[in-house]
C-alpha cells in the first residue's frame, strides 16, 4: 500500500511537478532575457540574426570620403577673363569723315549760293561741278567736242578756238599757267587713269607746232622768270572779258579754296573773284602774246 500509495503520490505529484517545474523555467528564460543574460544552452540560444549576406540597407546619404594625408597641391589658377571692352569716353565724339556722295552734293549746293563764278574740278581737271556764275561767264561759247568749259577746263583753255573771247590775254595768262601745271603733274605721273588723261593732253599738245613750241621751249623760260607762283592757282590775278557788260573786260583773281576733304579725294575748288570793269580804268594796258612771241608767229 504503500508503495502504492507512494507510485500513486508519485505519479501523482510527477505530472504536477514536471508542469510545474516547466513553468518555472519558462519564467527564469524570460527573466534572464529582461537582465541581458542568456541561457547556457537550449533554442532559445541561436544566434538573434540568420548567417548568410547580409541584405542591403535602405538608401541614404553617402559618406564623406577622408582625404589621404600628404602635401596639399595648390589648386590651378583660373582661365583669364575675356577683356572687357574699352569704356566709350563720355562727352562729344569726334566728328565722322563726310559720305562722299552725300558731302559732294552738299558742296554743291553752297557752290550754287555763291554769286561769283565758281567750278570743282578733279585730277584730269574734268569739271564735277560749276555753279550759275560760271555758266554765265562762258555762255557765249560755242560747242566743241572734247574742250567745252564745263566739261574739262585745261582742255577748254588750251584748244577750244574761242577760249581766248572770254579769258584774255590767253597765251601769257591762261595758257602757259596751265601748262606749267601740267608739266609739274607729269614729272609725277605714275600708270593710273588719271595720268593717262594728262599725258593724252601733253600728246594733243605735240600735235600742234605753236603749242608744242611753246611747251618745250617757252614754258622753261616762263616758270623761270615767274618762279614757284607759276605752279599755283590760289592768288593769280587774270584778265577776262565777261560777256555781261555789268563786268566787262576785267580781272579776276583765282581763288583756291579746297576743303581738306575734297582735295584728299584730289579735288581742286576755284572761284574766280570778279573786279570792277577795268575797261573804265585809266592806263590799262595788255600784254603782248607771248606764245606768239616765242614761236616767231
Amino acid at each position: 500500500m504503500a508503495n502504492e500509495a507512494g507510485i500513486g503520490l508519485t505519479g501523482t505529484q510527477g505530472p504536477l511537478g514536471r508542469t510545474g517545474t516547466a513553468r518555472g523555467g519558462v519564467r527564469s528564460i524570460r527573466l534572464r532575457r529582461l537582465i541581458g543574460e542568456r541561457p547556457a544552452s537550449g533554442p532559445w540560444n541561436a544566434p538573434l540574426r540568420p548567417s548568410g549576406p547580409v541584405p542591403p540597407s535602405s538608401p541614404g546619404r553617402r559618406p564623406v570620403p577622408v582625404r589621404p594625408p600628404g602635401p596639399v597641391h595648390p589648386l590651378p589658377d583660373p582661365a583669364p577673363a575675356a577683356p572687357r571692352p574699352p569704356a566709350r569716353p563720355a562727352g562729344p565724339q569726334p566728328p565722322r569723315e563726310p559720305d562722299g556722295e552725300a558731302y559732294l552734293r552738299d558742296y554743291a549746293a553752297l557752290m550754287d549760293a555763291v554769286p561769283l563764278p565758281s567750278l570743282l574740278i578733279d585730277r584730269r581737271w574734268d569739271v564735277v561741278h560749276a555753279n550759275a556764275a560760271f555758266d554765265a561767264l562762258f555762255r557765249a561759247i560755242g560747242p566743241h567736242p572734247t574742250a567745252m568749259p564745263q566739261q574739262n577746263f585745261l582742255r577748254f583753255v588750251l584748244f577750244h578756238p574761242e577760249a581766248r573771247t572770254v579769258l584774255a590775254e590767253h597765251e601769257t595768262s591762261w595758257c602757259l599757267p596751265v601748262m606749267a601745271q601740267l608739266a609739274a603733274a607729269l614729272e609725277e605721273a605714275g600708270d593710273g587713269a588719271d595720268d593717262r588723261a594728262l599725258q593724252a593732253v601733253r600728246d594733243d599738245i605735240a600735235l600742234d607746232p605753236i603749242m608744242d613750241a611753246a611747251y618745250r621751249c617757252g614754258l622753261p623760260l616762263w616758270i623761270s622768270a615767274v618762279g614757284a607762283a607759276a605752279l599755283r592757282h590760289d592768288g593769280a590775278v587774270r584778265p577776262v572779258h565777261h560777256p555781261d557788260p555789268r563786268w566787262g573786260s576785267t580781272d579776276c583773281r583765282v581763288v583756291d579754296e579746297t576743303p581738306a576733304g575734297l582735295r584728299g579725294q584730289g579735288y581742286t575748288r576755284l572761284t574766280l573773284v570778279l573786279r570792277e570793269n577795268r575797261s573804265a580804268v585809266p592806263g590799262a594796258h595788255r600784254a603782248k602774246p607771248y606764245l606768239r612771241a616765242v614761236s616767231g608767229g
